[in-house]
C-alpha cells in the first residue's frame, strides 16, 4: 500500500500525471483538508474529464459542509460518466444533509439501480423514507381536508413499505447491524406494531448494549404501553450511557410526571435545561416545572 511519501516521489518523476495527484489527495482526505483540496484541484487542472476526481472533491466539500460546491462536483462527475454510481450516492447524502429528502431518495434509488450490491444505499434510502414518514405523520395530524389526508396517508404507507424493504435487505446480509435494527424498530413503531418494534430494539441492545438510542426507543414504547417500570429502567440505562443528552432527561421527566413523582420530574427537567438552556423546548419545559411544583 502506497504512502503519501511514495506519491511525493512519483509526482516528482511524473508532475503531469493527474491520477497521482488524485490518489495523493485521497491519502490526505482525512488528515489535511487544504492539501487534499490542492491535489484534487491540480488533478482536475491536468485532466478535467475524470469523473472520479470530481466525486472525490465533492466528498471533501461535503465534509466541510460546503454543500452547494459538493453538489456541483457530483453533478459534473455524473455528467462525465452517467453510469458511475458513487456521485449519485454521495449527492444523495449531501441532499439529505441539505434537508432535500425527495432528491436524496431519487439519488439513492438511482445508486441501487446502477449498483444493486451497494448495501449502504439501501440503508440510506430506508433512513430517508423513515424520516419522511415521521414528517408526513406530523403533517397528517395538522391537515383538515379529507382528500389531502388520504393522499398523505397513501404516501406515508408507501414510504413505510419501502423503508421496511430496505432495512430487511440490509439485515438479511448483515444480521448484526444494531443501528438498522433501531431504524427498523422505528418503522414498526410508525406502523403501531409495538411488539415487533420492541423485538428490534431489544435485538439492537443485544448486539450492542452501548447504544443509548436502543434503550431510549424501547423505553418510549413501554411508556406508551404504560409499562412504567420497564420504561424507567430503559431511560435510566440511556442516561447512564449518555449522561449529557438533555433530551433523555426531558423524556424521563415526562415519565416521572405521569407516575406522579413530581420532585424527580422537576430535577430531570432542570438538568435538561442546564445541559441545553437554549433548546427549542425550553419554554415548554419551564412551564412543566411550574406545573409540577404546584402538585407537590
Amino acid at each position: 500500500m502506497k504512502t503519501i511519501s511514495d506519491y511525493d516521489q512519483e509526482i516528482i518523476q511524473n508532475p503531469n500525471d493527474a491520477e497521482l495527484y488524485r490518489l495523493r489527495g485521497l491519502e490526505y482526505f482525512n488528515i489535511d483538508y487544504d492539501k487534499a483540496m490542492s491535489d484534487f484541484n491540480q488533478s482536475i487542472k491536468i485532466n478535467p474529464n475524470c469523473a472520479e476526481t470530481y466525486n472525490s472533491r465533492g466528498c471533501l466539500y461535503r465534509n466541510k459542509n460546503e454543500y452547494n460546491l459538493a453538489v456541483n462536483d457530483f453533478e459534473k462527475s455524473i455528467q462525465l460518466d452517467p453510469n458511475y454510481s458513487r456521485p449519485y450516492f454521495n449527492r444523495g447524502i449531501t441532499y439529505f444533509n441539505m434537508d432535500k429528502k425527495d432528491k436524496a431518495l431519487e439519488d439513492f434509488t438511482k445508486t441501487i439501480e446502477l449498483d444493486p450490491d451497494n448495501n449502504d444505499a439501501y440503508v440510506k434510502r430506508g433512513i430517508v423514507c423513515w424520516t419522511m414518514v415521521m414528517i408526513l405523520s406530523f403533517e397528517y395530524d395538522l391537515e383538515e381536508k379529507i382528500e389531502t389526508k388520504n393522499y398523505i396517508a397513501n404516501l406515508r404507507n408507501n414510504l413505510i413499505n419501502q423503508a421496511m424493504k430496505d432495512f430487511n435487505h440490509e439485515l438479511e446480509i448483515n444480521p448484526n447491524n444494531a443501528i438498522v435494527y433501531i431504524n427498523r424498530g422505528g418503522v414498526y413503531y410508525e406502523k403501531e406494531d409495538y411488539d415487533n418494534a420492541i423485538k428490534d430494539f431489544s435485538q439492537s441492545i443485544k448486539i450492542n448494549p452501548e447504544i443509548a438510542e436502543g434503550y431510549l426507543r424501547r423505553g418510549d414504547i413501554y411508556k406508551k404501553l404504560k409499562i412504567f417500570d420497564k420504561a424507567l429502567e430503559d431511560f435510566n440505562k440511556a442516561i447512564q450511557l449518555n449522561p449529557n443528552d438533555f433530551y433523555i432527561y426531558n423524556i424521563r421527566a415526562n415519565l416521572y410526571f405521569d407516575i406522579s413523582n413530581y420532585q424527580k420530574a422537576i430535577e430531570d427537567w432542570e438538568t435538561s435545561l442546564k445541559l441545553n438552556p437554549d433548546n427549542d423546548t425550553a419554554q415548554g419545559i419551564k412551564k412543566m416545572i411550574e406545573r409540577a411544583k404546584r402538585k407537590l
